[in-house]
């Protein structure tokens, strides 16, 4: 299967239940988050799939080059193609992203009593 048919239906038959947090000025998925929600909703298959307008590709990522990395992150981080993910941190965006996958992940992996 082609990698433009990854949020397709035919590769999703089957699938558990999918949270998916997408960032809106991510050129290279863009469509993506609407296309997953399609074929979800087509399938049946509980979702919650949103995309976040005002972020980008890893904007969940609040890692600014700590630790024995660091240098590493400093060198390769002024570089276009990485760059996105060294402090691309859209906080609003991930606050509300986090909230939507804890709530998810309660709904669907709490243990039953």
């Amino acid at each position: 299967m082609a990698p433009a048919d990854a949020y397709g239906a035919a590769a999703l038959q089957g699938a558990c239940p999918i949270v998916g947090s997408f960032g809106g000025k991510d050129r290279n998925l863009r469509g993506a988050a609407g296309k997953l929600e399609r074929a979800l909703e087509t399938l049946a298959i509980d979702h919650d799939v949103k995309e976040y307008p005002q972020a980008g590709h890893a904007f969940m990522n609040d890692h600014r080059g700590e630790g024995p990395w660091s240098v590493l992150y400093v060198v390769l981080g002024h570089l276009p193609v990485i760059a996105g993910y060294v402090g691309a941190c859209h906080q609003p965006s991930a606050q509300d992203a986090r909230r939507r996958i804890l709530s998810f992940f309660n709904r669907h992996l709490k243990a039953v009593t």
